[in-house]
């Protein structure tokens, strides 16, 4: 992902499982034996200082839009997985579930506690994880959780449609979109504006703001540097 994300030839990235399921979650083998799963990142970004990072998430950190294609079953930290996306497209088959409680466990991830009640509301949230119960493609789409669900054959044309769209844009913009989306998650209208207003004189001087308007101009498309 981090290779993905500073890579200029790589505007948007796709994520799917291989197979029927998407991801089943943690091997609940190693856990019955006594295993436990490390948990060194979150307790890292917990102690951290560090305030640039947008979220304490791979894929929400990274420059580039990423899009769910859900394909079966997303349960436990598949679940939590899929949240980390920007966009989620599901086929008729996949599942969601945030199955926690039935182990004992809150979602491992934190995203599922942070993430899964901006997206889908308090009440819809609170129903999944208080429950713990599995819902469909469609119940997904029916609480926003999901943009779009197809049948699955079509899953990923569909996906490469959606980033074919969201690589259109300027690669600098894009990615600055997404800083201050998931930033201002955390904190209020004031504070968003002392970042926006610098953010938005950073792009007015770039090569690509430039770019941008003479393409708009000259009638043609654009050619993006990224700068």
């Amino acid at each position: 992902m981090k290779q993905a994300s500073s890579d200029e030839r790589v505007r948007s990235v796709i994520i799917t499982g291989v197979g029927r399921a998407f991801s089943a979650g943690t091997d609940l083998q190693q856990l019955s034996t006594g295993g436990t799963p490390s948990n060194a990142r979150g307790e890292a970004y917990a102690n951290s200082t560090d305030t640039t990072r947008p979220a304490p998430w791979t894929l929400p950190s990274i420059k580039k839009p990423v899009i769910g294609a859900i394909n079966g079953v997303a349960v436990g930290l598949g679940a939590e997985f899929t949240l980390q996306c920007d966009v989620r497209i599901a086929g008729e088959s996949a599942r969601f579930g945030w199955v926690f409680v039935h182990r004992g466990l809150v979602p491992d991830t934190g995203a599922g506690t942070w993430l899964l009640p901006r997206i889908v509301g308090l009440q819809n949230a609170a129903r999944l994880l208080f429950s713990g119960e599995i819902i469909s493609a469609q119940a997904a789409k029916e609480i926003g959780y999901v943009l779009d669900v197809v049948p699955d054959a079509e899953l990923m044309d569909r996906a490469f449609a959606l980033a074919a769209s969201m690589s259109k844009g300027g690669p600098l913009a894009t990615a600055e979109s997404k800083r201050m989306l998931y930033q201002g998650l955390g904190r209020d209208g004031v504070e968003h504006m002392k970042d926006n207003v610098p953010t938005l004189n950073r792009m007015f001087a770039s090569e690509d703001f430039k770019e941008g308007v003479n393409s708009f101009l000259q009638r043609r498309d654009p050619v993006w540097t990224g700068r």
